[in-house]
Formats: structure tokens, C-alpha cells, sequence
């Protein structure tokens, strides 16, 4: 089943599990000053141009924290506490295989009661790959424990469609993945996914905010007719089951596709499918016909130019999509990619689609900007256009401080009568000084506001200061 609005905004590609791995020095990179602002307890992966062999490395923040709504709530009381961040990862590779395994989680002291001490975040993540010349597979377990109201920019909880709920209590995901791939040289090949998540929630009164279990699977063969044409057969199954009130969606599609190289530059991929979708629960009906994509992608000097045409058959019936992209690189090995387009369904009317990515670096600055729009349904089955913006600046004041600053804006449009549109802005300063060759002090400020149609708004400020150090070694 071909679905063009599950995939990056910018690239028009799927997005990997892997690839929304955080990586994390703090006080290093764009990404860091997020985290740090932010609380986010997270580690260095050390996979980017890594030698063979075993890297650990060993995260450490101690800082005082002051809040004036901590818990980010209609009526709160301002607090002082003190903020514990420890993170740890251990990644390793030889010529065919790979692995990382990153844990974490924050330690919170005085917080209310004053004697209190609250481990905070936890999250477990596992990751293992093992490729050669003609067949691959991959295996992918994690854990996360966090507060609701500190979601909204995880993509993860934006694809489950539960964004902008200002509700207490915690939220847990556990995810397990496997995939592979066998005869990828040879004239007939095979490939799978098969993945199972599950999302629990505790402590909230939010109705919308229900339990659920996810099971995909999918595979397809692959038949290389010649060097220019790839004919392959898809299968694929979805089973979404939410406990309580809610809809339940089990979607099944068989189809057939094929790639077409036309010029050494320009690709043509065609995808055509028979979609099921049976839906239980607060909403009992079937949806069943044929969908369909083509996806048109020329190469450029400097990047390359991608059409995609979808009509899917959803829970909600046909969604059809436009989509143009490009993306380039640009002088000095800046990268921009964009992308505009619309959508439409059988319960909405047509709404645009747009989508951007910068990135600069420079030898002392580092620059970057996205734009990223998807569609989903949350657990009732109500459809959303989530829109979210972010940006960062890093700044080398000298070679012993830096400066970052960054942005993140959250929409949640939804469609139909019942729409409840909700809004979220995050924005964060932080300066880091090296005291030692292994310690910082990182001190920050940051602002949240949140907004939701049915509800009041809400809003935080913070400011902390801290000492941090990051080190790595080959065990």
C-alpha cells in the first residue's frame, strides 16, 4: 500500500527507527542545547565515523533547577530542585555488523517534598545490524518512560496521533523490531519487517490518552528482470488494538509494484494494491479498494527532484496526495531540502502540505532548520495534520564557551467538526563554559507554552545551572 504522508516531509523517504536515535554530547552540536534546555536525557551514540571496535562513553549533568510551573499545569506553584542527568552508551563495528546500546534516565532531588529523590525519564535503547553481499538483518528493542506533557515534540508520540494533551501521569512505550533481507544481488530477492508496540499510560485523566498495542508486518519479492526494471509482489498487515474506548483498525494489503530506471537519472516507481481496512470498537465499518503510487525522481547536478502521487485507502476513506520536493547542496556544503504539495480525503477538504530542511556548519557556528508536516489518526479515529517547526544556533564565543539557542513550534490541526487544534512553543537559551578538559559549566533559560482549544493555556519558564562532563573509551 503505497502512503506518502508516513514519510520524512522533506525527502519523501521512510523514516527509520534507527534514524530518530538521539545523539548527544551536551553542550556540543545544535541537538545538545535542546536537550539540555529541555531536561532530555540522552547520550552519544558514538557511531559517526567510528573505528572498528568497542566505544563507551558516560554522560554526567548535575544542575539546580527553578521553575515557576514545573509541571506545566493550569495553577502551579514555582520550585527549586536540583536535577541529576546520567546517560550511558556502548556501540561497536567490524566490516558486516553493528550494534549500540544506550540507557539513561534523570534523577530528581527536592522536588516538593524536600527529602523526595524521583528517578525521572528512563528510557533503554538496543540496536543490531549484520549485512553482507546478499542478505542483512536488524533488530531494534527500546524502553521510554516520560511525563505526558513533555511529549509533544517526540515523533514517535506525534506518529501515535496523542499530541498537545495537557494531562498529568507518566507514558510508556516499549518497542521490538526485526528485519531483513536475503538474495539483494541476485535476480529474486525477498525483504520483511516485522515490528510489535505497545503504549501504556498511568496517572492521567485524559480520556484521549488510552492503551494501546500495535503489530505490523510486511514483506515483498523482489524480481530484477534486467539492470533498469524491478518488479516486486508487497504484502503488508497492521493491527492496531486500543483498550478501553476507541477504535481498533486491522488493515491488510497485497499489491505488485515496479521500478523503472529511464535514463542513468531518472527513476520512475510504480505501486498498486488491494486495502482492506476493518475498523471495531466505537466505529464498526470496512473500507476495502485499490490503492496506489507513483513516485518520479530525476537527479541533478546538485541534488535531486522527486514528484509522488498517492491515493490510499484509509480508516477514514481515500486520501489522495500531491507532493514535489527537491533537495541540493548547496555552496560551502550547506544542504537544503523542500518540498510543497496537498492532500485531501473522503472526510476533509483539500489542505496544503509543505515541508523544509537547512543545514549550514561553519568552522565556529552551526546553523539549522526544519519544517515537517504528517497525517494520522489518533486512537478515536479522529485525522490530524501535525505541523512542526525547529530550529537551532550554536555560537563558539571562544575556544573555551559557546552559546546556543533554539526554537520548536508544534501545531496539531484536526479535521472534521469536531476539531480540537492545539498548540505548543518551546524556546531555550544556554551558554556552556569548559572549566577543565573534561568539565563544563552549562547554565540556560527556556519558555513553554501550551494551548489546546478545549482547555486553558499553560506556560512555564525555567533557568538552571550546572556542571556536566562527557568522556568515551575502547574497552
Amino acid at each position: 500500500m503505497s502512503s506518502s504522508y508516513h514519510k520524512d516531509a522533506c525527502s519523501n523517504k521512510p523514516v527509520s527507527d534507527r534514524s530518530k536515535t538521539i545523539k548527544l554530547r551536551h553542550g556540543v552540536g545544535a541537538v545538545s542545547a535542546l536537550c539540555a534546555l529541555f531536561g532530555v536525557s540522552a547520550i552519544a551514540t558514538a557511531q559517526d565515523n567510528q573505528p572498528p571496535g568497542l566505544v563507551a562513553s558516560l554522560d554526567i549533568t548535575q544542575r539546580l533547577e527553578y521553575s515557576d510551573n514545573p509541571d506545566l499545569e493550569a495553577e502551579s506553584d514555582s520550585d527549586i530542585f536540583g536535577r541529576t542527568i546520567l546517560g550511558f552508551g556502548l556501540a561497536g563495528n567490524t566490516d558486516i555488523q553493528s550494534f549500540e546500546f544506550n540507557l539513561g534516565l534523570d534523577i530528581e532531588q527536592g522536588r516538593n517534598d524536600r527529602s523526595s529523590i524521583d528517578l525521572l525519564n528512563p528510557f533503554v535503547n538496543f540496536g543490531y545490524d549484520r549485512a553482507s553481499r546478499a542478505s542483512r538483518i536488524g533488530v531494534d528493542l527500546s524502553y521510554r518512560e516520560s511525563d505526558v506533557d513533555s511529549q509533544v515534540f517526540d515523533e514517535e508520540f506525534l506518529e501515535d496521533g496523542d499530541s498537545i494533551n495537557q494531562s498529568t501521569g507518566t507514558r510508556s512505550s516499549y518497542r521490538a523490531s526485526l528485519s531483513g533481507a536475503i538474495g539483494e544481488q541476485a535476480p529474486i530477492g525477498a525483504s520483511y519487517q516485522l515490528s510489535r508496540s505497545e503504549i501504556q499510560y498511568s496517572g492521567t485523566v485524559d480520556p484521549d490518552l488510552t492503551d494501546r498495542t500495535t503489530d505490523n508486518a510486511s514483506g515483498q519479492l523482489e524480481f530484477r528482470i534486467d539492470p533498469r526494471i524491478t518488479a516486486r509482489l508487497t504484502a503488508n498487515y497492521s493491527n492496531l488494538d486500543v483498550d478501553g474506548d476507541g477504535v481498533d483498525r486491522r488493515t491488510t494489503g497485497f499489491g505488485a509494484g515496479v521500478g523503472l530506471d529511464v535514463t542513468p537519472r531518472l527513476t520512475i516507481d510504480t505501486s498498486l494494491s488491494q486495502t482492506r481496512v476493518e475498523q471495531s470498537g466505537t466505529r464498526n465499518e470496512v473500507d476495502e479498494g485499490l490503492s496506489f503510487g507513483v513516485d518520479v525522481s530525476q537527479a541533478m547536478v546538485n541534488g535531486s527532484l522527486n514528484l509522488n502521487l498517492a491515493s490510499d485507502v484509509t480508516s477514514n476513506g481515500r486520501r489522495e496526495s500531491l507532493r514535489l520536493s527537491r533537495s541540493m547542496t548547496l555552496q560551502r556544503g550547506s544542504e537544503l531540502s523542500f518540498n510543497l504539495g496537498a492532500t485531501r480525503s473522503d472526510e476533509s477538504d483539500l489542505n496544503p502540505l509543505y515541508g523544509l530542511s537547512y543545514q549550514h556548519v561553519l568552522p565556529s557556528a552551526e546553523i539549522s532548520v526544519s519544517l515537517s508536516q504528517t497525517v494520522t489518526a489518533d486512537s478515536n479515529n479522529q485525522e490530524e495534520i501535525n505541523t512542526t517547526l525547529r530550529g537551532s544556533y550554536r555560537q563558539d564565543i571562544n575556544e573555551l564557551s559557546s552559546l546556543s539557542a533554539t526554537i520548536s513550534l508544534f501545531n496539531r490541526n484536526e479535521l472534521g467538526a469536531a476539531a480540537d487544534d492545539g498548540q505548543r512553543v518551546e524556546l531555550g537559551l544556554s551558554y556552556r563554559y569548559a572549566l577543565t578538559r573534561d568539565w563544563g559549566l552549562v547554565t540556560g533559560v527556556s519558555h513553554t507554552l501550551s494551548s489546546r482549544d478545549s482547555e486553558a493555556d499553560r506556560s512555564s519558564n525555567a533557568i538552571f545551572v550546572g556542571i556536566q562532563r562527557s568522556f568515551a573509551w575502547f574497552p
